[in-house]
């Protein structure tokens, strides 16, 4: 087996950082004109490099939103979407809210969700991989979660699915519509905590019911 050589080596590295300067120039460029007016010749200026090299990374202006998404939810959901399932359960779903509140209303993650919205009609992959990235990441990571409660606490879930939705759904509220029409700022810390506080007892209360439900069932049988 050959081992790669130093110049090989550095190319990569090289070819890595042209990468991340591009990227970082495209959420300058795309945040601050949208979409529809920012140009490729606007990203290779800001990121100081040439166009020659930017098209070397990225063929296409939509395949380099396509990258910026795809980089801006690994780097900002990352490990936030991880639920300890031997953990308190409280604890984790207040942890988990917490941590999806902070990703919902983050300015960069306002900004990208108004550019989908306004360009996934004439580019209907920007829609589906912003959704499939960012909520329906969210949305399988409870609901697994609650699934492997199920399993290995005795814990009866009635459908995880719908729970998990349900549950980021109270999260979000209409709080994130107002924002990302601009007729209101970020909620404040203790409308955060109250939404975090409502939405955990929904949840737990659903477990309860799914026991009840259990128990029910076992009796018929």
């Amino acid at each position: 087996m050959f081992s790669r050589s130093p110049l090989a080596i550095w190319r990569d590295q090289r070819s890595g950082q042209k990468r991340h300067a591009i990227l970082k120039a495209a959420q300058t460029v795309f945040l601050r004109d949208g979409f529809g007016n920012a140009s490729m010749e606007a990203i290779a200026a800001e990121a100081g490099v040439s166009k020659m090299t930017l098209y070397r990374h990225f063929k296409t202006k939509e395949e380099l939103f396509e990258g910026l998404i795809e980089d801006l939810c690994a780097s900002m959901i990352g490990g936030a979407l991880t639920l300890d399932v031997d953990g308190d359960v409280e604890q984790v779903l207040r942890d988990y809210a917490q941590r999806v509140l902070s990703i919902l209303f983050d300015p960069v993650t306002i900004e990208l969700h108004r550019i989908v919205v306004a360009e996934s009609r004439r580019f209907p992959a920007l829609g589906r991989l912003f959704y499939r990235s960012g909520p329906e990441a969210s949305i399988r990571a409870l609901e697994d979660y609650l699934n492997a409660l199920s399993a290995r606490r005795h814990i009866a879930i009635l459908d995880a699915r719908r729970s998990a939705e349900e549950f980021l759904e109270l999260l979000r509220g209409y709080a994130h519509l107002r924002l990302l029409l601009g007729v209101a700022g970020p909620p404040a810390a203790r409308e955060r905590a109250s939404r975090i506080q409502r939405a955990v007892a929904t949840l737990l209360g659903s477990v309860a019911d799914g026991k009840r439900t259990r128990k029910k069932q076992m009796r018929a049988e």
